[in-house]
């Protein structure tokens, strides 16, 4: 499924078309079925292409290299912070992961005017998911839900 007029493809189609680009959980790789991530790993892909749209409006320069970094923030925090062992490690990588989703954000809204409004509103929509998965994430880490840990017995 294509976003209308953006020329790019939405998170449901990136992460199940066919074909060489398609993004596959590398075997044993538990943090791909984690949706906050799949929405980050989706926007570090589209954000790498949104930038370089935006380069293109000398208003905008600026922006690009910010967008990149936040972007693909997102996902590298939540994979750092889904392999740590202690708590307070996952809680601080997705405190940071959620940081760089509102920081995305804010950098979409800022040079949106060179994107397509179909496209900015597809961005804008997946990253306010991420910040409302994120919280739910360190809460359930600050209250011992926590889905990535599995327990042991002595």
């Amino acid at each position: 499924m294509r976003v209308a007029g953006s020329g790019r493809n939405t998170l449901g189609a990136w992460t199940s078309r066919s074909g060489s680009r398609r993004r596959r959980a590398p075997r044993g790789e538990a943090v791909w079925k984690v949706r906050a991530f799949q929405i980050g790993a989706y926007i570090a892909s589209v954000a790498s292409r949104d930038a370089l749209v935006a380069q293109r409006d000398a208003r905008f320069t600026h922006v690009a290299p910010q967008l990149v970094r936040a972007a693909g923030s997102i996902a590298a925090n939540i994979a750092e912070g889904y392999s740590r062992q202690s708590r307070r490690d996952r809680i601080r990588y997705y405190e940071y992961a959620l940081g760089s989703a509102n920081e995305a954000k804010s950098w979409y809204t800022t040079a949106a005017d060179v994107f397509d409004a179909t496209a900015i509103e597809d961005r804008l929509t997946y990253l306010s998911r991420a910040s409302q998965l994120l919280p739910r994430m360190i809460q359930n880490e600050r209250t011992g839900v926590s889905l990535n840990v599995t327990k042991r017995t002595v």
